[in-house]
């Protein structure tokens, strides 16, 4: 069993209706995938969009939130979580993968004691943040790279 935050039912009008605070039992993880112990999770409009069961189908319920995460991994090491995950066999750039997800779509999220992501995903955490700004910069910083390159003229 884990501590997690997760929704277990969809709601258009009231989002906060499926959101649960509780034990869930812990998935196997994928091979190939390494643990982290999580100290902090972020908070995203994406984990909104989840509730609002855009992105995530009802047959994935209940889904753990959270895509982006600071912790230590099983090594000692503090990282911080990059939530894009590229599908089986890809190679390069995980962003660039049209079938592409994130953490808490397919796979449980990061808003709880642990989460396991592909080694690939798992960047040191700068020294001079916090857990807290750390956890905060992985999809954040991945909306705004992706409108420069995107959007911008």
């Amino acid at each position: 069993m884990t501590r997690a935050v997760y929704v277990d039912s969809f709601s258009t009008e009231d989002p906060l209706d499926g959101l649960v605070i509780g034990e869930l039992t812990a998935s196997d993880p994928p091979e190939g995938y390494r643990r982290v112990t999580v100290r902090v999770s972020a908070l995203n409009h994406h984990d909104l969009w989840s509730l609002r069961g855009v992105g995530l189908s009802a047959d994935k319920l209940p889904m753990v939130l959270g895509c982006d995460a600071a912790g230590v991994d099983d090594d000692g090491n503090e990282v911080l979580v990059h939530g894009v995950i590229s599908s089986p066999g890809w190679e390069g750039d995980e962003t660039l993968d049209p079938r592409r997800s994130l953490l808490s779509e397919k796979l449980p999220g990061a808003m709880a004691d642990v989460v396991w992501v592909p080694e690939r995903n798992l960047i040191p955490k700068p020294p001079e943040l916090s857990f807290e700004e750390a956890a905060c910069l992985p999809t954040s910083w991945l909306t705004a790279y992706r409108m420069l390159f995107t959007v911008s003229p």
